[in-house]
């Protein structure tokens, strides 16, 4: 039994609205995308829980089906719907969820050869837990956890989506780059500078290819005076392939917009491009050459950043 105070008959009936929103909107995916249940439902959970009140018997099944839809409602919809809602779940397959998210619930990573716990988990499980098992995912079985990230990628929210493109940092390899690729056209503009940043941590990437070239559009080696100087001619624009490849075409305050261009491009350039660029010459020469016109504090910062990102030990001295 559930000892909280009966939710209020005009409250029970918006309830039963938004559910039956949810129910009708958008065939019952992971995550629907039904104006009522994305903004209200939450809003309502919210209120319902501060009053302290406890949820319907009849409308239980169908919040548990909402919960099960969005793993961000969950804790909210579990508290709302409480021990009731526990005892219904051993009923049922698809409401497992919630005695994983209840104090003392099996919160540990199914078995590593067991595919069908580990799909489950990752369609069903809590926004911590879909983390933890990505995150273990690609410590031993990267194509896997890539998969199943794939499998569900265009119904996850954007929060969501840059956390687990996050993930992909460990095992990150040439096997990631399909995947990667794709994510430069989404909707998020952070998730698209993640692939980016990710990419461009590839040295044989395409996008890695492409930085490449326009680095070097930017940056020359000029023989004609008295010895060897580095010429730097910035970019004029910021053109949409720009963008797509992670490209911010507004720099911060105070930061002029061709300098900033030039240190992403730079940055995500290949560091194996510049001995064939500048000479012949190694990383400690490279560096040692004069830059004209003021560029070389943007330069070789820019150099610095892309030996951290590429992990470049001969770079980095």
């Amino acid at each position: 039994e559930d000892p909280r105070p009966a939710l209020p008959a005009a409250a029970a009936g918006r309830l039963a609205a938004l559910l039956a929103e949810r129910s009708g909107g958008t065939g019952g995916g992971r995550r629907g995308s039904s104006p009522d249940l994305m903004e209200l439902l939450p809003q309502w959970l919210a209120a319902a829980n501060g009053h302290g009140y406890a949820a319907p018997a009849q409308a239980l099944p169908a919040l548990l089906d909402a919960a099960r839809g969005r793993t961000d409602l969950r804790p909210a919809a579990l508290a709302f719907a409480g021990p009731r809602a526990l005892w219904l779940a051993r009923f049922n397959p698809d409401w497992r969820f919630a005695l994983r998210s209840a104090p003392g619930g099996d919160a540990a990573l199914p078995d590593p050869g067991d595919a069908q716990a580990i799909r489950r988990l990752w369609e069903e499980g809590l926004f911590a837990e879909r983390v933890a098992l990505l995150g273990a995912l690609r410590a031993r079985s990267p194509e896997f956890a890539r998969e199943l990230l794939a499998g569900t990628w265009p119904t996850e929210r954007a929060e969501d989506r840059l956390m687990f493109l996050d993930s992909l940092r460990a095992g990150l390899s040439a096997a990631d780059e399909p995947f990667l690729e794709k994510a430069l056209g989404d909707r998020s503009r952070n998730v698209r500078a993640t692939a980016a940043e990710l990419l461009s941590a590839l040295p044989g990437s395409a996008l890695a290819a492409r930085m490449a070239v326009r680095a070097t559009a930017c940056v020359a080696l000029d023989r004609s005076g008295d010895g060897p100087v580095i010429v730097v001619e910035a970019p004029h624009e910021c053109d949409s392939g720009m963008e797509r490849d992670g490209v911010v075409a507004t720099p911060p305050a105070g930061r002029g917009e061709r300098s900033w261009w030039l240190g992403q491009l730079v940055e995500a350039a290949p560091l194996g491009t510049w001995p064939g660029r500048l000479g012949g010459r190694d990383p400690r020469e490279i560096v040692a050459l004069p830059v004209t016109d003021g560029w070389q504090g943007e330069l070789h910062a820019a150099w610095c950043r892309a030996a951290v990102r590429q992990r470049d030990a001969r770079w980095s001295r």
